[in-house]
């Protein structure tokens, strides 16, 4: 099957279910990802932040990869799959396996640890290794982050064709934006500057909130694309809204919360990871039901 460029357009993050023992399930799997195939999104990111992929067994990613791959192109949609670990040699061993089951493209957050010249040399073997585009994925964290220049060289290496940028710094997003090399895709993967982001040049967006807010997520990144400003900044405030009872109260709780809410399977986020309890879901809904019900409420 030939590959769907993944140059732009909104990539939902799958969330990979579990049980009570963090064991991965997989018709739980398929039955999240299916319902998200037929919102208007252009595909899927695998096995990423939301998917809790750096918590889960190779052998059960390998098996949400295959399963997600095979839904995505089913429904003439992009599957993209992260395949970053805490070992290089894990890594390399996803993205061969990604490859060879037909993903689309891999993406990768940076190798735990590593410089920068360590870095460099994990991508360029994680392009030979796949040998389809790779995604990078910059988040920054203690004791991972890098320059300006240092991200724009990885975009150099041959093989990788975009890069998704999850930084709170909306202007370093922007400037990755202006020295991109020529072709170089940028997703934004910060939800609460998606529409400034899209504005500004971004091709893309992957975030949480597509994955139970489908509709606005596209609708704020399509808005925004064709000029629509008024609307897409509407959209963007709502989310935003919901986004700072969220960070108040406990981001993982609360996604875990709003899923029960809509009768999804909500144990997502693998130990010791916090859970939501009966207690969170009260004084939680009170304070956001409104707003959730409202993103959910938009047709688009």
């Amino acid at each position: 099957m030939a590959l769907k460029p993944v140059t732009g357009g909104v990539l939902v993050p799958a969330c990979s279910p579990c049980d009570a023992q963090d064991r991965f399930l997989e018709t739980a799997f398929a039955d999240m990802l299916e319902q998200g195939m037929n919102e208007p999104l252009d595909g899927a990111y695998l096995c990423g932040g939301t998917g809790d992929g750096m918590k889960m067994r190779l052998s059960e990613r390998k098996t949400a990869a295959e399963i997600g791959i095979e839904i995505c192109h089913k429904h003439g949609k992009s599957a993209l799959v992260q395949v970053g670990a805490f070992t290089m040699r894990d890594a390399l061993e996803l993205a061969e396996h990604a490859a060879m089951s037909g993903a689309d493209g891999v993406s990768s957050v940076p190798l735990p640890g590593a410089s920068h010249p360590q870095q460099m040399q994990y991508y360029r073997a994680l392009s030979e290794s796949a040998k389809i585009p790779v995604i990078l994925y910059y988040m920054p964290q203690p004791g991972v982050s890098f320059t300006l220049e240092n991200v724009l060289e990885t975009l150099t290496v041959p093989g990788v064709t975009g890069i998704k940028s999850s930084t709170n710094d909306f202007f370093f997003t922007q400037q990755l934006m202006t020295e991109k090399p020529d072709g170089c895709a940028v997703f934004n993967g910060k939800d609460e500057y998606l529409a400034p982001a899209v504005i500004h040049g971004a091709d893309g967006g992957i975030g949480m909130w597509a994955t139970v807010f489908p509709r606005a997520y596209a609708g704020i990144y399509r808005t925004a694309k064709t000029g629509d400003y008024k609307r897409a900044f509407a959209l963007q405030s709502d989310l935003n809204a919901l986004c700072a009872v969220v960070m108040r109260r406990g981001l993982l709780q609360s996604f875990a919360c709003i899923l029960h809410e809509l009768g999804l399977h909500d144990r997502v986020f693998r130990a010791p990871a916090p859970q939501f309890d009966a207690a969170f879901s009260r004084t939680f809904m009170a304070e956001a039901g409104a707003l959730v019900e409202r993103l959910r409420a938009v047709e688009f």
